[in-house]
């Protein structure tokens, strides 16, 4: 039996277009001593047909289909179901620098005293121009580094050992975007957290994203967050620039009562277009550039 140094984990529900376009990547870049596991939400456009077809010919390795209670409950499952001895979340519509998470996967296993490892990133929105904003995560990260004050990252940089869920926790079902409560969460904790300063991921703000969609709910949620973690100064305006282009896209469709929506095949368009750029970018970046930080 192979032992399984890495476990993507990939949770989808109702986004049979997307993972068209997404996992053919991360089937491509899944290496021999890695597996690939998704857990689908019960699916009635199709996505389950496709996931299935493709674990039964082993491009993906563990699979589930059923009906969950959200995005945590999913994503806890793909992460018990796990069996390597890293865990890398990965979503259906966003891009990732695969050949970073290869590094920062090489830094975990020779740092096996490290919980729990994020980087930054970018964020775009969907069009025909893409501008990709840098997240600045690293700020955060020295402040805690400094002060061990919680701070806010997004959990498509998260890389964690499979061990350290049992100090580090799942993901709280109570929450709609549950990487703003579980970043503030374990930062919290006296974990050994590392940082990678290159980008690993772009989150791509698009109108049919859950966090788009709930977007009134993930302000509530911010508000019981700050009132959780007061030291770690929240502020929705300036803590996350992913947030804030979600708050901009939020308010044009509301305001438009989703009438600026593109229709569907523009949308899909504009996301292969999206994840083409997001691509392009990462095969620009010079890796040693970027270094590996590590808790004081």
């Amino acid at each position: 039996m192979r032992e399984i140094s890495l476990s993507y984990v990939l949770t989808t529900f109702n986004k049979l277009d997307y993972l068209k376009i997404t996992l053919p990547y991360l089937i491509q870049a899944c290496q021999s001593d890695e597996e690939i596991v998704v857990v689908d939400g019960g699916s009635t456009d199709g996505s389950a047909e496709f996931l299935l077809d493709l674990h039964k010919n082993q491009k993906i390795h563990r699979y589930v289909s059923e009906k969950d209670h959200g995005e945590a409950h999913g994503t806890n499952k793909a992460m018990l179901l796990a069996g390597g001895l890293l865990i890398k979340i990965i979503t259906d519509d966003d891009v990732f620098d695969f050949k970073s998470i290869q590094r920062c996967k090489q830094f975990m296993l020779q740092h096996p005293q490290t919980d729990v490892l994020c980087s930054d990133g970018f964020s775009c929105k969907l069009g025909n121009r893409v501008t990709f904003e840098s997240t600045h995560f690293i700020d955060g990260f020295y402040s805690w580094r400094k002060k061990h004050t919680p701070f806010l990252f997004c959990g498509l940089s998260l890389l964690i050992r499979k061990s350290s869920l049992t100090y580090l926790g799942l993901f709280d079902t109570k929450f709609k975007i549950v990487d703003m409560e579980y970043s503030l969460r374990i930062s919290a904790l006296n974990c050994r957290m590392a940082f990678y300063t290159g980008p690993v991921f772009v989150n791509i703000v698009n109108p049919a994203s859950n966090s788009v969609k709930f977007y009134e709910m993930i302000r509530k949620e911010f508000t019981r967050l700050r009132r959780a973690y007061p030291e770690a100064h929240l502020n929705f305006k300036i803590n996350n620039p992913i947030l804030r282009m979600k708050e901009r896209l939020s308010r044009i469709l509301i305001r438009s009562g989703n009438s600026k929506m593109p229709n569907t095949i523009t949308l899909l368009e504009q996301f292969k277009h999206t994840v083409y750029e997001g691509q392009r970018m990462f095969s620009g970046l010079d890796e040693k550039t970027f270094q590996f930080l590590e808790s004081e």
